[in-house]
C-alpha cells in the first residue's frame, strides 16, 4: 500500500494529472500486489481553488482526466483513490473515486463538507445527503456512490473497505472496517496540542488498517499552509509516514497483507479525565513547547517559500526596526531562501530610521542583518517626513496620530517602491495580536505583499523568535534575539530627545500583550462572553493583575477589536499558524461597522460589580 502527497499546481488539472500518473507508474514497480495508492482530497484540482470550483471548465477537465487515471490503473493493475470536485444533478460534491484494475469501482462523497477550520459548512460543496441516488453511470461504468462509501471487495481485502473524505476528527468513519482510506486536506498548524501523523492515526485506532493522505504546501498559501501529512497505521500504530511541508512529491509505502486483514474489535480508548490547568499563555504549549516553535517557524518558512515559488520572484524587501516582529520576518526570509537554494544577498533588509528611532534599536537590527548574511541598507526618513508634513500644513512639533502615521506610510511607500525597482516581494511584519487590536497604520505597516507573521500572536512570536535565533545561528543568534525579545515594545514614532529609550511603550498605551492574547484566545477563539473571559482571567492572573486592571484592558480589547475590523477587511495574505485566524477570507468574517455595544455593556456591569 502506498500514500502519496503529490506536487501540484492549484487549478492546473493537466499538470496535476501528469504528477499522479507518474506516481502510479512508480507504484507499479513495487514488488507486492495488489498495490493500492491513496492520493489526497481534491488532488486533481487542488483543495484550495475557492470559487474556481464553480467553474464548469475546471469540473469538466477534472472528470476528463479522471478517465486518464482510470485507464492507467487498468493498464498497471492498480487500485487508486483520487479526489476531485464532481458535479451531479445541479450540485457540486467533494468526491473521491476508487479506481480498480477493472475500472471505476465506486465514488465516495464527503458527508458534511466543512471549511478548513472544521467549524462552518463548506461554501462550495453540498452534503452527500442531497444526492438522490446511490448508483451513478460514470466513465462507462455503473457504480455505487455514497457518503463515506463502504464496499466489500474480496479481490482486494477481507472485510469491508471504507473511504472517508476530510478530517477524521468528526468520527464519521466505521470503526469496524478492515481498511479505512482517508483522503484529506489538513492545514499545518502549531497549536499547543500538535497534530502529528501518530496522533492522527490514533484517532482511528479501532480500525484495522488506516491510510491517510493530506495535500501539501503546493496548495495556495493565501491564508494557510497544507501539511502534506500522510501515513499508514494498523490498530492505531503508525507504520510509516511522509515528511511534512515538502514541495516535491512525497510518498510512503509498506507491505500490508490486505487479503489477510482481520475485522478489528471495537474498543473505545479511555478518555483523559484530568483537568488542564489554566494558562496565562494559552497559545503556547505547556508540554514540549520547542516542538511547537519549530512547527510554527516551519509553517512560516514554507508559506513564504510557496509564495516565492508561485510568483517566480527571487528577491524580497522588508523594513527592519530592531523590534521582534521585523526580526521574526527577517529570520523567516532567511530560512525560506535556504530552503529554495536562493542567495540570501537577495534579501534586502532596510532600516528606515526616523525621529523616534533609538540607538539600541539600530544596534540590534544591524547585528541581526549582519548575522543573517542579507543585504543591509539604511534610508533615513527624517527629511521626507518633514517635507510631507509641510506639504499638508502640519506643525512639525505636534506629535499626534498624523505625525505618527505619516512615518509608517512613508516607510511603506519606500519599501513598496524598492520592491518594484528590484522585482522583489515586499514582506510585511504585523503579527496576529496587532491585527486583532488594529495596532497598525492603515495603508502603512498594515499593508505588504505577503505577511508571514500574520498568524502568530505576540506571546508566541516572541518565543518562536528566540528559538529560531538559536536554531539558525547558534549562541550568537540566541544572544541577539534574546535582546530583541526583552526590549520595550514600541513603534518608536515620537522623538526621544536625549533619551536612549523609546518615548512611549505600546503596552503602556493599549495594555499588556499577555492579557490581550489571553482575551483573544478565549473571547474570539473559544467564543466566550466577556463575563466568562473575565472569570478565567481572574483565576489565571491572580497576583499579577487586579480585577480592575483586567477589566480596563479588556474594555480596550473589545473596543479596538470591533472598531478596527476595517483594517482586517483589507488584510494582506499570510498563513494561519494557530487554531485562530482573523483573515477576512474565511478565518473571521465580520462587518466593519458591527457594534460592540453588547460586549461593552457586559463589561460595564462587571466594572460596577468590582468597584
Amino acid at each position: 500500500m502506498r500514500v502519496v502527497v503529490p506536487e501540484l499546481r492549484v487549478a492546473d488539472v493537466i499538470f496535476n494529472t501528469s504528477i499522479l500518473l507518474d506516481a502510479l507508474q512508480q507504484a507499479s514497480a513495487e514488488v507486492y500486489q495488489p498495490q493500492l495508492v491513496l492520493f489526497p482530497e481534491l488532488c486533481l484540482t487542488g483543495s484550495t481553488c475557492g470559487d474556481l470550483f464553480f467553474q464548469p471548465l475546471l469540473q469538466r477537465k477534472a472528470l476528463e482526466n479522471l478517465a486518464r487515471l482510470q485507464e492507467a490503473a487498468q493498464q498497471l493493475n492498480l487500485w487508486a483513490v483520487v479526489g476531485l470536485p464532481l458535479a451531479l444533478a445541479g450540485r457540486l460534491y467533494d468526491a473521491a473515486a476508487l479506481l480498480s484494475p477493472q475500472g471505476l469501482a465506486g465514488i465516495s462523497l464527503a458527508a458534511q463538507p466543512r471549511d478548513f477550520s472544521g467549524r462552518h459548512p463548506n461554501r462550495w460543496f453540498a452534503p452527500a445527503s442531497e444526492l438522490p441516488t446511490d448508483m451513478i453511470d460514470l466513465l462507462g461504468k455503473r457504480v455505487p456512490i455514497a457518503a463515506d462509501l463502504t464496499l466489500q471487495l474480496p479481490e482486494l481485502i477481507s472485510g469491508n473497505l471504507q473511504i472517508c473524505i476530510g478530517d477524521l476528527r468528526d468520527g464519521q468513519y466505521d470503526r469496524t472496517v478492515s481498511l479505512l482510506l482517508n483522503p484529506c486536506a489538513l492545514p499545518a498548524l502549531a497549536e499547543p496540542e500538535l497534530l502529528t501523523a501518530e496522533s492522527y492515526a490514533q484517532r482511528a485506532q479501532a480500525a484495522g488498517v488506516l491510510a491517510f493522505a493530506s495535500c501539501g504546501p503546493c496548495e495556495s498559501t493565501t491564508d494557510l499552509v497544507m501539511s502534506g501529512m500522510a501515513g499508514i497505521a494498523e490498530a492505531g500504530e503508525l507504520l510509516t509516514e511522509t515528511q511534512l511541508l515538502q514541495f516535491s512529491t512525497q510518498s510512503a509505502s509498506i507491505d500490508v497483507n490486505l487479503s489477510a486483514a482481520a475485522t478489528p474489535q471495537v474498543n473505545q480508548p479511555p478518555r483523559d479525565q484530568s483537568t488542564p490547568s489554566l494558562s496565562q499563555t494559552p497559545f503556547i504549549a505547556s508540554a514540549n513547547p520547542f516542538a511547537q516553535f519549530q512547527r510554527a517557524f516551519a509553517i512560516q518558512s514554507a508559506a513564504l517559500a510557496g509564495r516565492l515559488r508561485y510568483t517566480g520572484i527571487r528577491r524580497v524587501v522588508l523594513g527592519i526596526s530592531g523590534g521582534s516582529d521585523s526580526s521574526m520576518a527577517l529570520l523567516v526570509c532567511a530560512q525560506a531562501f535556504t530552503q529554495l537554494g536562493l542567495d540570501k544577498k537577495d534579501i534586502f533588509a532596510i532600516s528606515l530610521p526616523g525621529p523616534g528611532t533609538t540607538a539600541a534599536s539600530k544596534e540590534r537590527l544591524e547585528a541581526l542583518a549582519k548575522l543573517a548574511g542579507v543585504t543591509f541598507r539604511i534610508i533615513p526618513i527624517g527629511e521626507a517626513l518633514e517635507q510631507h508634513l509641510k506639504d499638508i500644513g502640519h506643525p512639525l512639533d505636534v506629535f499626534d496620530v498624523t505625525y505618527e502615521n505619516a512615518q509608517a506610510r512613508e516607510r511603506t511607500q519606500i519599501l513598496m517602491d524598492l520592491a518594484n525597482q528590484s522585482n522583489a516581494l515586499m514582506i510585511g511584519t504585523g503579527d496576529l495580536s496587532e491585527i486583532a487590536l488594529g495596532w497598525c497604520t492603515f495603508n502603512g505597516d498594515h499593508m505588504s505583499m505577503y505577511d508571514p507573521n500574520a498568524g502568530l500572536p505576540k506571546t508566541l512570536l516572541l518565543r518562536v523568535l528566540a528559538w529560531a535565533g538559536e536554531a539558525l545561528f547558534g549562541a550568537e543568534g540566541a544572544a541577539i534575539t534574546q535582546q530583541i525579545c526583552q526590549a520595550t515594545i514600541s513603534p518608536e514614532l515620537i522623538p526621544t530627545g536625549t533619551s536612549s529609550t523609546p518615548a512611549h511603550s505600546t503596552e503602556a498605551s493599549i495594555g499588556p500583550y499577555l492579557l490581550h492574547d489571553f482575551f483573544l484566545y478565549h473571547a474570539i477563539g473559544q467564543r466566550l462572553s466577556p463575563k466568562e473571559v473575565f472569570n478565567l482571567a481572574k483565576q489565571a492572573f491572580a497576583g499579577s493583575y487586579t480585577a480592575q486592571e483586567i477589566l480596563r484592558w479588556m474594555r480596550i480589547f473589545y473596543s479596538r477589536f470591533f472598531s478596527q475590523q476595517f483594517k482586517r477587511s483589507a488584510s494582506t495574505d499570510g498563513p494561519q499558524i494557530v487554531g485562530l485566524s482573523l483573515s477576512p477570507r474565511g478565518g473571521w468574517m465580520m462587518p466593519s461597522d458591527a457594534s460592540a455595544a453588547l460586549w461593552l455593556e457586559e463589561i460595564q456591569a462587571l466594572e460596577k460589580s468590582v468597584e
